[in-house]
């Protein structure tokens, strides 16, 4: 059984849950952490101050931890807090996470675990990931947000084969997304984190995806002559972070085809704007947004393209912000 260690970190209970969201990011995308809640420790859980809870597979440094969130403190005008670190007692975590896995259901894609023996919803895009991945099964907002981006730019301006990349791919459920829904697609995925490029190509596999459609590389950014070849591409997804987003803005457009389409996630509600003109700044055209949460989905293309519109049952009103599976559940 794998052993598991728990880091929480107690935080001030006047925090928003956007500023929440910036010291979660350190422990999902820094750290690489399994899983990842927070919660009030008031009386009854509506008020008090707020637990971040992370779980990893291995003992992080908790000096490691405290220095990559000294800069998230700072920027809250917070005095830093120091982290804790301890050894979990051991239990069936990986049964337990599956039962918490059930399959999710975001527009036509269906993702499960291969735990799950129901079959699939008719005309649905199944997509197999498996619950104990770190790099992405489908449950992160982002994740949702560009899936959905894409489900409306193919329902809206149809096409049956694209040349794509999928940057910074982790578990690649972003491009086997998309071959689901047009199998005739090519997909670059690529990643600066190996076993992040090994896990795209298994899960390609347990996809039964075929060989020629996805080729998964190792790469820092554009570096990798196997990206660079295969531009211009008709799709980009990039679901990162904001700052490298920001870094790479003039190779992703360098990258796009003229009228392609480039997805951008891993931004924050607040970032969002200063993405965007970073892109525009290189020639991208801002067409819309996708908000779930605290959380942001640019979509944007290089030149004149086609203005997506505002997709019929999937916006919610008020400025644009995308209702989540759970919030279109309860309507």
């Amino acid at each position: 059984m794998i052993p598991l260690y728990q880091a929480r970190l107690l935080l001030p209970e006047a925090l928003t849950a956007d500023q929440l969201a910036g010291f979660e990011t350190v422990f999902s995308e820094l750290l690489d952490a399994e899983a990842i809640s927070h919660l009030r420790i008031g009386p009854g859980g509506a008020d008090g101050d707020w637990l971040i809870e992370a779980i990893f597979t291995y003992a992080p440094d908790a000096a490691v931890i405290d220095a990559l969130l000294l800069p998230v403190f700072e920027a809250e005008a917070l005095a830093p807090v120091p982290i804790g670190v301890e050894a979990l007692a051991e239990r069936d975590w990986l049964a337990e996470n599956r039962a918490a896995f059930p399959p999710r259901r975001i527009g036509r894609f269906w993702i499960y675990g291969g735990h799950v023996d129901t079959p699939p919803p008719a005309a649905s895009w199944p997509l197999l990931v498996e619950a104990a991945q770190a790099f992405g099964s489908g449950t992160h907002p982002t994740t949702e947000g560009c899936l959905r981006a894409f489900e409306a730019i193919q329902r809206r301006h149809p096409r049956r084969c694209w040349q794509a990349l999928d940057m910074g791919c982790g578990s690649a459920i972003l491009a086997l997304g998309a071959l689901r829904a047009c199998p005739a697609s090519r997909f670059v995925v690529a990643d600066n984190d190996i076993l992040a490029v090994r896990t795209a190509a298994e899960n390609a596999r347990i996809n039964g995806i075929a060989p020629d459609a996805m080729q998964a590389v190792l790469s820092t950014g554009y570096g990798n002559r196997t990206v660079r070849r295969g531009a211009p591409y008709d799709l980009i997804f990039a679901n990162i972070l904001a700052g490298p987003l920001c870094r790479m803005a003039g190779d992703q457009l360098a990258a796009l085809a003229p009228g392609g389409w480039l997805i951008l996630s891993g931004i924050l509600n607040q970032q969002a704007t200063m993405v965007a003109r970073r892109y525009a700044a290189h020639g991208g055209r801002y067409i819309d947004r996708l908000r779930i949460g605290e959380w942001t989905t640019l979509v944007m293309t290089r030149g004149g393209g086609p203005r997506l519109g505002r997709p019929s049952g999937l916006w919610h009103p008020d400025r644009h912000r995308f209702q989540s599976s759970d919030e279109q559940a309860s309507i």
